[in-house]
């Protein structure tokens, strides 16, 4: 783009969305946004639906973060003409825009055995077909997959007093989001609070009868009134296949969030924020993260530049949080796997820890258990007793 943008095309109603539109006002930027999403319910949190709202605590509305008097088209995004800039949709023809933001985030991976019936959780209908199988009477549940999700869902079921089983693949809980680092501790939580759990086991079949569910894993037989598959996401990029933009585990960006074509040229005027962009670091190589937090920072350095600022730097450290077990736990920084895990702070009696993991050749990266203020501390560089 050689000029800033008049009317501005967003595909999802995202937290990163939220923050594009936000910053932009607050600077002065006086075009037009278009906002579009398939989802009847967009705008709303996802963080609750696998904990506050599965408790029956919290309900779906509009999240509050989402800008006033912004209006969104309930209209699926179907493909994409990058040298138009023009969004092709399932209704209502197309939309024509000076500038196009990718926020599309990313939906479940589901196993290639799944049967019909099988629950997963990443939208609020997900989230209620759930929430409403637990309520009418369910009282037990097979988890399949030990990530974050899948360790908030095994929480938040336990607590409502099903008898819940994880199983996974992996050697042990939250494998990616720790980097394979407090595997023993995770797997511990899960068991303090009654769930039973098999790691290292390969699901082989699933299967329905009148009276309940079997999933069978490594040549064992499971049951269960319910099965919930939660073995991962991938970026919402189907809609994007002959669009010419290269979709390699998501959008490929530059740094600053403009999507590259497959031919390794930039796409005027097309960029890409939140779980759905994949930026090209300085090493070269391109980098996802899942992360609400990384979300609003694609958005607010986009706004940025749209209101003709210099772009923000966002070569900042990733941080990711999950809540399960009675804990918080904050991840700051990449987790190196070989890297020394260090533990720096604890309070036993509140289960409460901070670990430092990084070597002389890495920048350091922490963990912090239901320590919020020494986990913020030392990721900013201060000192834990200043």
């Amino acid at each position: 783009m050689t000029h800033l943008p008049d009317r501005v095309a967003i595909i999802g109603a995202s937290v990163a969305s939220a923050m594009l539109i936000e910053r932009s006002r607050e600077l002065g930027f006086a075009g037009e946004f278009i906002v579009i999403d398939s989802d009847p319910n967009a705008p709303y949190d996802r963080p609750p639906l696998s904990k506050q709202f599965l408790l029956g605590t919290g309900s779906v509305e509009p999240a509050e973060w989402w800008p006033e008097a912004t209006p969104i088209l309930n209209a699926k995004a179907i493909g994409l003409l990058p040298d138009k800039r023009t969004v092709l949709l399932d209704k209502l023809g197309e939309v024509a825009a000076d500038a196009v933001v990718i926020a599309t985030g990313a939906g479940s991976i589901r196993l290639p055995n799944e049967p019909a019936g099988v629950l997963s959780l990443r939208t609020a209908e997900d989230a209620l077909a759930l929430r409403n199988a637990v309520d009418a009477g369910a009282a037990s549940a097979i988890i399949i997959g030990a990530g974050t999700i899948g360790a908030e869902l095994a929480s938040t079921l336990a607590q409502r007093g099903l008898a819940v089983t994880v199983v996974d693949l992996a050697p042990q809980p939250m494998q990616r989001f720790f980097s394979g680092h407090l595997g023993e501790e995770a797997k511990a939580w899960m068991h303090q609070a009654g769930v039973v759990t098999h790691f290292g086991v390969a699901v082989e079949s699933i299967q329905k009868t009148d009276a309940a569910w079997t999933v069978q894993v490594s040549g064992l037989d499971l049951h269960a009134d319910l099965v919930i598959s939660a073995v991962g996401a991938r970026p919402n990029t189907e809609w994007l296949t002959y669009s010419d933009l290269d979709i390699s585990n998501g959008v490929r960006c530059t740094a600053d969030g403009k999507a590259l074509l497959t031919s390794g040229e930039i796409a005027d005027g097309i960029f890409a924020i939140g779980d759905v962009s994949a930026r090209q670091a300085e090493d070269g190589t391109f980098r996802r993260f899942e992360s609400w937090t990384q979300a609003q920072r694609h958005g607010a350095a986009l706004a940025e530049y749209f209101a003709g600022f210099e772009s923000t730097e966002l070569e900042q450290a990733p941080y990711g949080w999950t809540e399960q077990f009675g804990r918080k736990v904050q991840v700051h920084g990449m987790l190196p796997p070989e890297g020394e895990l260090v533990q720096v702070y604890a309070a036993e009696e509140r289960n409460a820890a901070l670990y430092r993991i990084g070597s002389a050749e890495e920048e350091t990266a922490w963990i912090g258990v239901n320590a919020p203020r020494q986990f913020s501390r030392a990721s900013m560089g201060m000192s834990l007793l200043s």
